[in-house]
This record gives structure tokens, sequence and C-alpha cells, in this order.
């Protein structure tokens, strides 16, 4: 396993740290994933699909700046927020785009 991490910040004020294993045998799950939303939600979640928008607004950190930002946004308050949730989310946005790609083929 090698990992790398980076940081993720959205015009919209949503931030991810991303803890990404690059020897990883899918290419599609790859992320250990802490998701700060704008209202003050984290969530954690193990994997995470490839997302090609997130990767244009992704700059890579140190292991350092990754764990501080992580003990930040705890001392913050954040909490918690529901993976189930969010990976459903993700999961009706790679299918649509599946989708979409089969249609314009």
């Amino acid at each position: 396993m090698k990992l790398i991490y980076n940081r993720t910040d959205f015009p919209s004020g949503r931030s991810h740290i991303l803890m990404r294993d690059v020897d990883s045998p899918s290419p599609e799950l790859v992320h250990f994933v802490l998701v700060l939303s704008n209202k003050g939600t984290m969530w954690v979640d193990v994997f995470w699909p490839y997302d090609e928008e997130s990767e244009r607004l992704t700059r890579r950190i140190s292991e350092q700046q990754y764990w501080q930002t992580f003990r930040e946004w705890r001392l913050n308050g954040v909490t918690l927020g529901n993976s189930e949730l969010v990976a459903e989310t993700l999961a009706r946005r790679q299918l649509s785009l599946k989708i979409q790609k089969i249609a314009e083929s």
C-alpha cells in the first residue's frame, strides 16, 4: 500500500481531505475520504468512486497537513454525517454518468 494525501476545495465551500492508496487494484475505489460539508458535517467513508471533477480541484498535501486538517475540523466541532447517504448519492451520480455516456454512443 502506497499512500498519498490530497485536499479538494470545491467552489461551493465543501472540502475533502483524501488518503489515497495509489497501489489499489481497483481504480474506481481508491480513496479513504473525510468530507467536510459547508454545514459543518463530516462524513467518513472507506471507499470512494473516482470522480473526474474532484480530481481537477485536488492538490497534494503532506501527511502532516492531512492529520492537522482532520484535527482542526474535529476541534471545531465538526460532527459525523451519514456515510450511507453519501454513498447512495455518489452511486446514483456514477450510474447517471455511465448511462449518459452510453446514450451518447
